[in-house]
């Protein structure tokens, strides 16, 4: 049976139909693909039997998963595929996409391309949302007979050549393709190695290199705060997190510290810009400045470890870059691509959102401890914050219920001094409290009163 839809799809002729048509052969095309991936992954699995170099390697399959959707002519039922690993065993659970290696966007047209891009674009996000650990990710079209390879970087979608499955020299190629991502290593699907799912214990595991000691820290999440909901960006998360103890049976003791950890992929370079950007270099300037000051004790995060994410590769460990995610593309191609680096920070205490606070009493008192620190930072630290929103202010309280303000979020901060030789100031910040200077790219240089403009649409926006 897989054998004979396999042929079918080889043989299915596209471009006698018309792309105005109801989507009717779509379910054969992934008929097709499932029947392809099986076969691959059967034939590599009896491989891998006769030889132990083989035997961690993953078995590609494929799972459907039927949904509405209603965009440009795709009113009809959409059943999104995927790319998943098939661990072997019975089980009941159906696969969803925090099971997904990658997604597969089908259409029956050549034509339809682009329709395929946005639509995988469209899956793909769901993978970024409900994977923690997910760095980057991949995915794949099928229009009609031709398929092709997509790379989703952080800024841009890098696609492959046409595989066209009716030829053999396409069939070899993109078998060539699914052996090469059975037989990876997992980073490079876009894996994150340093984050780890226990499955006995039921929680994920995150390391942490320190830049500063250069030794790596590991923690046990309790709680995803924030999680990146888009395709393209810098994909920020945050977890809530204890260190994990020496000995695992105390894995269970809450009496450690919880810390936040911010996961984030930035530019290290502000935009249209020479300078430099570096939250993990500010944080620790902004803890050594102010650490003596008890005024001002909570009211900015402490940084407790931080630096860029390292990856073992099989040259050895790397900084976690888009540059790595890139690594056996094209030279050329890479060049076009903007570089962002893979921060993870440590920080603490751990902050509560505005919108809990209880009154606007304690509205007013974390206002005002949070432009104490704003120009504490500015004055004594020289650093600008530059995105004042209501996402980037929070609080926590005291163990008598008070309410201490905080202001985080600095990935947007550059140096006062820095700013004084930008030929143009960037535009940074979030765009309903952005001052009207920043919002029109003004040309004057940007000064601690943006950030108080920033302050008053926030007052108007609560």
């Amino acid at each position: 049976m897989l054998h004979s839809h396999l042929i079918q799809w080889i043989l299915f002729q596209s471009s006698s139909e018309d792309p105005s048509t109801p989507a009717s052969h779509e379910p054969e095309i992934q008929l097709g693909i499932s029947a392809l991936v099986g076969f691959v992954g059967q034939a590599l699995a009896e491989m891998a039997a006769d030889n132990v170099c083989y035997s961690s390697m993953r078995k590609l399959s494929t799972f459907q998963k039927a949904e509405s959707i209603a965009t440009d002519n795709d009113s009809y039922q959409q059943f999104e595929v995927a790319l998943t690993m098939d661990t072997g065993s019975c089980t009941d659970i159906v696969p969803d996409h925090k099971d997904a290696v990658m997604m597969v966007a089908v259409k029956q047209f050549a034509q339809e391309q682009h329709r395929a891009y946005r639509y995988l674009a469209y899956c793909t996000r769901k993978l970024f949302t409900t994977q923690p650990n997910r760095r980057f990710a991949w995915g794949l079209t099928a229009c009609g007979t031709t398929v092709r390879a997509c790379l989703f970087a952080h800024d841009k979608v890098l696609s492959s050549e046409a595989m066209d499955v009716s030829t053999s020299d396409g069939r070899r190629v993109f078998v060539e393709l699914l052996t090469n991502w059975t037989m990876c290593e997992s980073w490079r699907l876009g894996y994150d190695p340093t984050i780890r799912h226990d499955a006995d214990l039921k929680h994920w595991e995150i390391d942490v290199y320190d830049s500063e000691t250069q030794l790596t820290h590991s923690y046990i999440c309790e709680d995803i705060r924030c999680n990146t909901n888009s395709t393209f960006g810098r994909h920020t998360r945050c977890f809530v997190a204890r260190e994990k103890p020496a000995d695992p049976a105390s894995a269970a003791d809450h009496n450690f510290p919880k810390v936040l950890i911010k996961d984030t992929w930035a530019h290290p370079i502000s935009p249209g810009s020479d300078v430099a950007r570096d939250e993990v270099a500010y944080l620790r300037e902004i803890r050594d400045e102010l650490a003596k000051d008890n005024t001002l004790n909570g009211t900015y995060p402490r940084l407790e470890a931080g630096g860029m994410v390292q990856i073992m590769c099989s040259d050895g460990v790397a900084d976690d870059t888009t540059q790595l995610i890139l690594v056996d593309i094209a030279e050329d191609t890479r060049a076009k691509v903007p570089n962002r680096i893979h921060r993870r920070i440590v920080m603490s205490p751990v902050g509560e959102p505005i919108h809990n606070l209880k009154s606007i009493d304690e509205l007013i008192v974390i206002i005002g401890d949070v432009m104490a620190a704003h120009t504490a930072i500015a004055k004594r630290c020289g650093l600008l914050h530059r995105d004042l929103s209501v996402n980037n202010i929070m609080f926590h309280r005291d163990a008598n219920g008070g309410v201490k303000g905080m202001l985080v979020d600095f990935d947007n901060a550059c140096r006062i001094a820095d700013m004084e030789n930008m030929k143009q100031p960037d535009c940074v910040g979030t765009l309903p409290f952005m001052s009207i200077g920043n919002l029109e790219i003004s040309g004057v240089k940007r000064t601690v009163l943006d950030d108080w403009e920033s302050l008053i649409y926030i007052l108007c926006w609560l």
